[in-house]
């Protein structure tokens, strides 16, 4: 196993920030106490990347943007090709390049970030997603890298920077837009639900129908609904049978339009027969007809607040974690009708 520099302050009875200060001959930090982690780190064989180093000398002046492990589907995706161009642009308007990490699989992606910190090729990482039990967040954490995460994370959360929006009540303003329209037959469908802003959202829509007094089915969550064939199929199940959902709060505009063309296909319209508000206010939640309901979650604030929020703990103008919650509206469109029994 690589030996991290949580390591090296642990053996030489020190702060890990200690440790950082100490690579880059910071003058807080003692000469004695110096000398006495630098020789930890030689017996311990510990290589310092050279990232940390370049805060002393000069920076890259580059941030490296952490996609999801995917097979090419993020590169589709209008949330993270719209982050992309936003961190781009307040990036170019600070002097700031982007480099972009990617992977297929956890290990490759892990590995082309652990290649950027090493190689000195990145001053710090915006991480574009937050799941469980990942091991990017581990490392760039162990690492004590500069990093920021898009969304609220699942561990550490009180030690690093993160910019989001309130999803949970997000979540529980879709819902309760649809109960407004006299809807009481309301589903969840998502992709991923092991990612925090699907979770939150989730727990929104719950909390808004147990405030209403509308049983929540768990029938009518469906998660990875479009997978494969056979996921595809137990959905328009759901939807044909006598008891279908009359409303859909969908987890991205991606999901609703996904649902929208399956919709079409088993007989059934948007929004005569099913309502559906979904999530980003994307490209997509305009070009597709009818016209998605979706919650604008200004994503170009949110890509504009997290690099200009990382810059300040790459430059040294801030050192004390912080979370920004941005606010979210829902955008009317032509997807939702009121119900009339």
């Amino acid at each position: 196993m690589a030996i991290t520099i949580k390591d090296v302050a642990k053996k030489a009875g020190v702060a890990t920030s200690t440790v950082s200060r100490t690579i880059q001959d910071h003058p807080s930090i003692s000469e004695k106490t110096k000398k006495k982690v630098r020789l930890i780190m030689k017996e311990l064989g510990y290589q310092p990347n050279l990232a940390a180093r370049g805060l002393v000398n000069k920076n890259t002046r580059t941030i490296g943007v952490v996609l999801p492990v995917s097979d090419g589907a993020a590169f589709q995706n209008p949330f993270f090709l719209e982050m992309i161009r936003g961190i781009s642009k307040t990036c170019n308007e600070k002097k700031y390049m982007v480099a972009i990490a990617s992977g297929t699989t956890e290990e490759e992606l892990l590995e082309s970030i652990r290649m950027m910190a090493k190689g000195g090729r990145a001053d710090g990482f915006i991480v574009l997603y937050s799941k469980k039990e990942d091991q990017v967040i581990d490392y760039l954490h162990q690492e004590n890298l500069h990093y920021a995460i898009i969304g609220k994370p699942y561990q550490y959360e009180n030690e690093i920077l993160y910019v989001d929006n309130d999803n949970q009540l997000a979540g529980k303003d879709a819902a309760n837009y649809l109960i407004g329209l006299n809807h009481q037959k309301i589903a969840y469908i998502c992709s991923d639900i092991d990612e925090m802003v699907t979770a939150e959202r989730l727990s929104g829509y719950q909390q808004a129908l147990s405030a209403a007094n509308i049983v929540n089915d768990p029938t009518y969550i469906v998660a990875e609904a479009f997978k494969d064939t056979e996921h595809k199929q137990q959905l328009a199940s759901l939807f044909l049978a006598d008891e279908h959902p009359t409303a859909v709060v969908a987890s991205d505009d991606i999901v609703a339009m996904s649902l929208t063309h399956l919709l079409k296909d088993i007989g059934l319209s948007v929004p005569n027969d099913i309502s559906i508000i979904s999530f980003n206010n994307s490209i997509f939640a305009e070009m597709i007809q009818p016209a998605l309901t979706s919650i604008d979650v200004h994503i170009d604030y949110l890509s504009s607040q997290v690099v200009e929020k990382l810059v300040e703990f790459i430059e040294g103008r801030q050192t004390i974690a912080m979370k920004v919650i941005l606010p979210h509206k829902i955008i009317e469109r032509d997807s939702c009708k009121s119900r009339i029994d």
